[in-house]
This record gives C-alpha cells, sequence and structure tokens, in this order.
C-alpha cells in the first residue's frame, strides 16, 4: 500500500528526477506550455502554482526563495503580479492531446491558465490562380 506517499518517481533517481522537473519548470515559464506526458505533467504543476504563489507575493523572502531555484525565475517575478492579479490559485492547466506514437503514452499540454491565443494568420488569396481558374471555367 501507498499510505503517506507522496510524489511522483518518474522511473528515475532523485538527482534525475530533480532536474527533469527543474528543466520542465523552467520551460513552462519561458515558453508558457509545453508538451509532456501526463505523470510528468503532475509531478511538475504543484512545484509551478508555488512558484508563481511566491512570486506574486512579491515580499523580500519570497522574491530571494524563487530565485534560489532558477535564474530564468526572473521573468516570472516580473510577470506574476500583473499576469495572475485577479487569481488566488489554480495558475495552471493541463490537456489532454493523445498519446505518443512510439510508446503510446498520454501526451498534455501543461500551460498557463491566461495563456493567450496566438492571433491566427489571415489565408493569403493569390489572385493570379483566381483569374486562371475563372477562365477555364468559361468556355
Amino acid at each position: 500500500m501507498r499510505h503517506s506517499v507522496a510524489g511522483y518517481k518518474l522511473s528515475r533517481t532523485k538527482n534525475e528526477r530533480r532536474r527533469l522537473l527543474a528543466g520542465l519548470a523552467r520551460d513552462l515559464i519561458v515558453r508558457g506550455s509545453i508538451r509532456t506526458t501526463l505523470a510528468k505533467a503532475k509531478a511538475v504543476q504543484p512545484m509551478v502554482e508555488k512558484l508563481v504563489t511566491l512570486a506574486k507575493g512579491g515580499r523580500t523572502a519570497s522574491i530571494k526563495k524563487v530565485l534560489s531555484n532558477w535564474q530564468t525565475m526572473r521573468m516570472l517575478l516580473s510577470d506574476a503580479k500583473t499576469r495572475f492579479r485577479q487569481r488566488t490559485s489554480g495558475f495552471t492547466r493541463i490537456v489532454k492531446v493523445g498519446t505518443r506514437v512510439g510508446d503510446n503514452a498520454p501526451e498534455v499540454l501543461l500551460q498557463f491558465v491566461d495563456l493567450r491565443p496566438e492571433p491566427k494568420k489571415e489565408k493569403v488569396i493569390d489572385t493570379k490562380k483566381l483569374v486562371a481558374k475563372s477562365k477555364k471555367a468559361k468556355p
């Protein structure tokens, strides 16, 4: 039985697991969303939530604690107060996207909730092709 056993081992040693989760958290903060397996996303999500909460606090001790983890957290510190002002928790979400081709592992997108969607690119219409089609259509 797994009574009082917390966390995911992810088939790695302690140091490997710590480095993996640090890299995933860093990439999530820098890029805004990452595509990974469900188990890894569930393992890194609480870490990121706690970091955002600390960064949002703005106290000197909190800032030192966040910066002691990674240098890329400066982005998080500058962005957290304005970006997550309305929220007290739930800064990230997990969106299932299917299974991976190689080993059929469930893949997900781990992203910040307020991720702004990229504007859709407008379809460019080639006028030469339209003219050519209209000439062919007329007998």
